[in-house]
């Protein structure tokens, strides 16, 4: 075991050797959580929204108000001509606008069903369906308070006793997006680095032909692979640790689990990173191609991870094809653990499946990886 020694020690200081390879490693990370951290989020704010009310009367102010107020809404207009509301969207100067039409309070107070019109932009669907849900709920609390203040309204609603929902969210009580991509952004870095420093810098030796020349001295084949495979796996662990620690710091975000358990669950996942990192380096001549060959496998681990589109929401046939994806398995493990605090054994499915995935990967990269040393 002196030669692999040897060998981990030379990998070692070939790697902090280049000022930009301890970039990639330390600085690029903590710039990649800083700014997706912030930027990588489903919640919509700072909507922009031009108001039109017909009806002029308090109620009708009151709910036009509270739209205002909202933390979700900026109101940029109070339009007096209806039929200038779609301009604003065609202009793309608002993402939302919201009539009143007269009779408004009229109809709350005869209890017949008063109306009230929201046209979005629905260039974007998924912020169309958010901002449309955000106006119903302050219009639902709007009716809520309009049957506590008016007499009439409120004798009735006794009268029919009204039932409460009283929702309870576990795991995200604010439902923050933030606290649920975040721990998806470190499976995604980790991916990245683990990948790209295993790849590139196997090929980068053939290139500058120190490969060929560890290949015709008397170590096996099994201790150059050991030797090459140990720095890059140590480097990976070293990185979970650093993004972990700066997570918390930066987002305040910690495991709810155990860590140990969720290194244990890394080292399985930096077991297929780095065989698919050797097979790049068995495919590839030169860094760029190891380099065009890391993001073509990559692109699609990341797309089809569930990270950014529910996997659910995928064509059952592309569903089928997620299961070969090792990050699919690995985003839901590091969510289970950082955010709910899972145990092992309800973590065994994912768990076996990366096993196997990552098995069959490794082998595969080092059977080749020994083809080319022969």
């Amino acid at each position: 075991m002196q030669q692999v020694f040897y060998l981990v020690q030379k990998e070692f200081r070939q790697v902090f050797r280049s000022k930009i390879m301890i970039g990639i490693l330390f600085v690029a990370p903590l710039i990649q959580i800083l700014v997706l951290g912030n930027a990588v989020t489903t919640d919509v704010t700072n909507l922009k929204v031009v108001l039109f009310d017909n009806d002029r009367t308090p109620m009708s102010r009151e709910l036009l108000r509270r739209l205002a107020n909202s933390e979700y809404f900026i109101p940029i207009e109070v339009e007096d001509d209806y039929t200038k509301l779609s301009q604003y969207m065609d202009r793309f100067e608002a993402n939302l606008a919201l009539a009143i039409p007269g009779g408004f309070q009229r109809d709350v107070v005869r209890k017949s069903a008063p109306k009230v019109q929201a046209m979005v932009d629905g260039l974007d669907g998924n912020s169309a369906g958010i901002a449309l849900g955000y106006v119903a709920a302050i219009v639902q609390k709007y009716n809520a308070d309009i049957i506590m203040m008016e007499p009439g309204l409120r004798n009735e609603a006794r009268a029919v006793r009204q039932v409460k929902l009283e929702p309870r969210f576990w795991f995200n009580p604010n439902l923050e997006s933030r606290v649920y991509i975040v721990p998806g952004l470190i499976a995604i870095i980790l991916t990245i680095i683990t990948v790209f420093l295993t790849g590139m810098g196997i090929v980068r030796e053939k290139e500058i032909g120190t490969l060929e020349q560890l290949m015709v001295t008397p170590i096996r084949s099994w201790q150059l692979i050991l030797g090459k495979i140990i720095p890059f796996a140590v480097l990976g662990f070293i990185e979970i640790i650093i993004i972990m620690v700066f997570v918390y710091i930066l987002f305040g975000i910690g495991v709810a689990g155990s860590i140990p358990l969720l290194l244990f669950e890394s080292g399985i996942f930096i077991l297929t990173t780095l065989g698919l990192g050797i097979f790049i380096s068995t495919i590839s001549e030169t860094q760029q191609q190891a380099l065009f060959f890391a993001w073509f496998f990559m692109i699609f681990g990341i797309l089809l991870s569930g990270f950014f589109i529910p996997i659910a929401n995928m064509p059952e046939v592309i569903q089928w094809i997620t299961y070969l994806n090792p990050l699919r398995y690995f985003l839901v493990i590091l969510r289970e653990i950082y955010l709910k605090g899972s145990p092992l054994a309800y973590l065994l499915p994912e768990t076996f499946a990366m096993i196997a995935f990552g098995l069959a990967v490794f082998t595969l990269a080092v059977v080749r990886f020994r083809q080319r040393l022969v």
